[in-house]
């Protein structure tokens, strides 16, 4: 498939080699001081990986949970408490945490304070960093907005400093942060901590990458995930020096699907770096908690038969009940690894019964599939005059195509104009397949139930505060099917650009969806800024988790009130959302 985008075009005169910016990172990662955390000290390694090779060898089972509460504090309350829970159950307290820290953590340390507030935790001094891998013996990782934003470097060294020894996320190096622009300062900080952590490659440190938040996100093919991994892994280990540990899993609901895509990551490390954490299915959950128990326990179950069976040396997590709906309290983590450490009783009684060859097929498929996909993208961007050995290059190049783009142009699958993007896939992604049937069923709703809109078109900007695409493509989808003039501006976007956009064409209403628990905030600084366009008359409606952090409260609190009152429209879904659009239409027709 060949292509008519100017691939060297992408790549700026401002952009500095990134043989000079790896040497820089290694400078700064060899002056660091580190410390051992208190879980490596207690069990005698130097590092994570040295304890997950051990468990491989051993034969025993890693879990990881993820936590990142309000503050740091709760957070680290929360550590004590979940640590003790297990032991008072006689379980193995986790073996490692995910820190889901804040937005603002991908921001430089100047720029923080000033940020925006979202859900979750900030290390706004060196001991609350010192803390992290020194309150309870459970190995953290740095995981959210740690590497991948213009903050990089600060967050490397810092976690280095205090024995962290997996740092993320390199998946993330494709996401804007709020009020940030600069990619080439982006890039640069991102490629110069990934070479401080090369620095310390000899013992034991990684760097993690969580597939999911990157864009293999949105891919529609588990072939090109797989691809995709193979070239982040090239970039991470062989451009820049530092091992790189793959983390996936959350946007899969089929255990067989996501058994074969765990053993085709395994099967293209050469190195065996164990993967930092399988993510537990976050697509399968529903507002019903105690349904939810069956998607956990049948997830976690399967993840640790394929861990114990080719003994990867992994660390599954078991998402609780409620996080569809809202950020889990301790004791829900809690519940939810006591839980996967249960499940650890039935694994060597069911291993026998599974016919691994049927997985090890599919396994096979999605090698040769990614392995097409790292050969096309590389020839491509070989023949374009990119630099395939400058990791600053790579980077650049792959975050400025897009997602799209990515698999249209690289993908593994036979073209075939059947498809959405243009290739039939090898194996279809669990979170595209269900998209698009809800899709159908909503465009189906829609044709049962509403006639044509006799050519009245309403011009509405539909955008996210975040990262979650999807729910902004069922939007802008329905909303231009039934009729609508849509100006999608895309996600992860600020309060006052959506506000230009407002103005510039001259739209008629906005529809935004959020999940980062910044709904009553971003709200309230959108309608300030509309205000001072003169486009407050416009109505705004929002949806998705709208939740937001607040003052003595360990969890996000519903705010669907606060908004109800500052004038924001809150249909509760997409069939409510055209009802209440078209009746603007007829109150603005009436008043003509």
């Amino acid at each position: 498939m060949t292509t008519e985008l100017d691939l060297q075009t992408l790549i700026p005169d401002a952009l500095p080699p990134g043989d000079e910016i790896v040497r820089e990172g290694m400078d700064l990662g060899r002056q660091v001081d580190r410390a051992r955390s208190m879980f490596n000290e207690q069990n005698g390694v130097g590092s994570e990986r040295e304890w997950r090779e051990r468990a491989r060898a051993e034969g025993f089972l890693c879990t990881c949970m993820n936590i990142g509460l309000a503050t740091w504090a709760d957070t680290r309350e929360a550590l004590g408490c979940i640590y003790e829970d297990a032991l008072s159950r006689g379980i193995r307290p986790p073996d490692r945490f995910n820190l889901l820290a804040e937005r603002r953590m991908g921001l430089p340390k100047g720029m923080r304070a000033d940020a925006p507030q979202e859900t979750g935790p900030v290390l706004w001094t060196d001991q609350d960093w010192w803390e992290l891998a020194h309150t309870v013996p459970i190995q953290p990782q740095a995981a959210d907005n740690m590497i991948g934003g213009p903050g990089s470097v600060d967050n490397a060294l810092d976690a280095l400093r205090v024995g962290i020894t997996h740092i993320g996320v390199l998946s993330q190096y494709c996401w804007r942060w709020p009020y940030w622009d600069d990619e080439v300062a982006q890039t640069v900080s991102v490629v110069k901590a990934a070479g401080a952590l090369a620095a310390w490659r000899e013992q034991g440190v990684c760097f993690d990458s969580y597939l999911e938040d990157g864009y293999p996100g949105v891919f529609h093919d588990y072939a090109n995930y797989v691809g995709w991994a193979i070239v982040e892994r090239y970039i991470s280990e062989e451009l820049i020096g530092a091992p790189y540990s793959c983390s996936w899993g959350g946007l899969t609901q089929n255990p067989i699907t996501k058994s074969a895509v765990t053993l085709a990551l395994e099967a293209t490390n050469p190195d065996r770096v164990p993967a930092g954490f399988v993510q537990g299915d976050t697509i399968g959950n529903t507002p019903d908690f105690e349904a939810n128990a069956a998607v956990l326990s049948s997830d976690v179950l399967f993840m640790k038969l394929v861990d114990a069976h080719y003994r990867l040396g992994g660390a599954p997590i078991a998402v609780p009940v409620t996080e569809t709906e809202r950020i889990p309290t301790w004791r829900e983590v809690a519940t939810a690894q006591a839980i996967s450490r249960r499940l650890e009783y039935y694994v060597p009684l069911v291993d026998g019964a599974i016919d691994w060859r049927t997985i090890e097929a599919l396994r096979d498929q999605l090698v040769q599939g990614g392995l097409r996909f790292r050969d096309s993208l590389l020839g491509t961007f070989r023949a374009a005059g990119i630099d395939i050995r400058d990791p600053a290059q790579m980077l650049f190049a792959l975050r400025a195509i897009g997602a799209q783009r990515c698999e249209e142009l690289f993908g593994a699958g036979q073209p075939d104009p059947a498809f959405p993007r243009g290739r039939r896939p090898i194996l279809q992604t669990d979170l595209v397949r269900d998209t698009m049937e809800r899709r159908e069923h909503l465009l189906a709703e829609l044709a049962a139930r509403r006639p044509s809109n006799g050519g009245q078109s309403r011009k509405v900007v539909v955008s996210s505060t975040d990262v979650h695409e999807f729910a902004e493509f069922l939007l802008t989808s329905v909303l231009s099917t039934a009729g609508n003039e849509v100006i999608d501006f895309g996600v992860n976007r600020d309060p006052e650009d959506i506000v230009k956009v407002v103005v510039e064409t001259d739209a008629d209403a906005v529809v935004i969806t959020t999940h980062n628990g910044v709904a009553r905030s971003f709200a309230v600084t959108l309608l300030e800024e509309m205000r001072r366009a003169q486009v407050d008359e416009k109505p705004v409606f929002m949806g998705g988790v709208l939740n937001e952090d607040i003052d003595g409260s360990d969890i996000p609190i519903d705010v669907r009130g606060d908004l109800s009152k500052l004038g924001i429209r809150l249909p509760a879904d997409i069939p409510a959302l055209l009802d209440e659009l078209a009746e603007l239409e007829l109150a603005g027709h009436a008043a003509a």
